[in-house]
């Protein structure tokens, strides 16, 4: 199996399912899109009360996501949480640089409930791996014993960690050894290590009808990795081209969103949801979108299994009004402000007749505000 946090791509075994942290935000059915078999209204009541409560002790402020060991399903309490952070180096610094100063900033041997740290590379690591297990003792009289363990991956331009805890007996964290090493190794990079150096997707047409849905058999993605560079033709009523880098950079293409939103935040339910696909940034800024289009119709068009195959990485999220999603990705909603929500919908008629009544009061010769002089006085009393 493979799961897509942001900005990388992890092979992983079925006995592993990666949840992000904010998987309120992108809905259950994405954030359980990894966990086998989860579809039945039951296993995600299930899913709720067994997994989200190990989530959240887990997750911390650096994390981005929780590997879970689920051998048996999202029926039971996942038995063991694993943690994925991203830490941010100089890109002019050596990989192994950057993990001996991560090393030195995780080891205290000041601290004398800790246990001289066992410091190992990682077996099989073709990035150069590292792994890190440290004893502390806890509790009172310093009687039980917690083992921290934390794996440092140089890859996409940052060390990745995975870190969790293990507590009496120790010795149950060395059946976990090489299961999370496996975990570790599958660690990739989405772009440099795709399995073709260029790919094109174009999106499917759909059973609806309308000019937008004629053109889309023209629109395409295409990914060429030997060059660094994206070509992006929209499926707008005028055609665009665009091609920019691809890169973890500022600007340059790092992943693909597939957002859906209410166009107009109103409080109906009939009120069919819109969606586009964009090409986001390492920081989630939006570089390039798509038309809008129905969101019944986003799994036919786009399915994450064919944006997949291109090596980026793939997000699905739902956002509840055009603002949050321009405040989450700069740049995917620029008119929100006229369609933010159903109060600022209502302020923006309410000024808009306000203009046109002053307007066509001026044109006509009768202005709107010397109706009111009768009512309030004189707007300039003579002194």
């Amino acid at each position: 199996m493979e799961s897509y946090p942001p900005g990388l791509a992890v092979e992983h075994s079925k006995i592993w399912a990666y949840v992000p942290t904010d998987w309120e935000d992108q809905g259950l059915r994405e954030a359980s899109r990894h966990v086998d078999a989860l579809t039945s209204r039951g296993r995600a009541e299930r899913f709720t009360r067994l997994w989200v409560p190990v989530l959240r002790d887990a997750a911390d402020a650096g994390c981005v996501g929780v590997f879970f060991q689920s051998g048996l399903g999202p029926n039971v309490k996942p038995t063991a949480a694993v943690r994925l952070s991203r830490h941010e180096h100089d890109p002019a610094l050596p990989a192994a640089q950057a993990i001996d100063e991560m090393l030195r900033a995780n080891v205290r041997p000041d601290d004398a409930r800790l246990a001289p740290p066992l410091i190992e590379p990682v077996p099989g690591s073709a990035a150069g791996a590292v792994r890190l297990r440290q004893q502390v003792s806890a509790g009172l009289w310093r009687r039980r014993v917690q083992e921290h363990a934390l794996w440092l991956v140089p890859v996409a331009g940052a060390v990745w960690a995975l870190s969790t805890s293990f507590t009496d007996p120790v010795g149950g964290a060395d059946q976990l050894l090489s299961e999370i090493d496996a975990l570790a190794n599958g660690i990739r990079d989405p772009m440099r290590n795709a399995d073709v150096p260029f790919v094109v997707l174009r999106s499917e047409p759909v059973a609806a009808g309308g000019l937008l849905v004629r053109n889309i058999p023209h629109c395409s993605l295409s990914i060429d990795r030997e060059r660094g560079v994206v070509t992006w033709v929209d499926d707008a009523v005028r055609q665009g081209r665009v091609q920019l880098p691809l890169g973890t950079g500022p600007g340059e293409v790092a992943g693909l969103l597939r957002a859906s939103y209410p166009p107009v935040k109103g409080v109906h339910p009939r009120i069919p949801d819109a969606f586009r696909l964009m090409l986001v940034d390492d920081s989630g800024r939006v570089l390039a979108r798509s038309a809008a289009r129905a969101a019944v119709h986003m799994d036919q068009m786009w399915p994450v299994e064919l944006l997949e195959t291109g090596g980026l990485p793939v997000q699905t999220r739902r956002f509840r009004n055009t603002r949050l999603l321009h405040k989450a990705h700069p740049g995917a909603a620029p008119g929100w402000v006229f369609s933010g929500g159903l109060w600022l919908l209502v302020l923006w008629a309410l000024l808009g007749a306000a203009v046109l009544l002053a307007v066509g009061g001026l044109l006509a010769g009768n202005p709107i505000w010397s109706d009111w002089s009768g009512f309030f006085g004189p707007l300039w009393p003579d002194w």
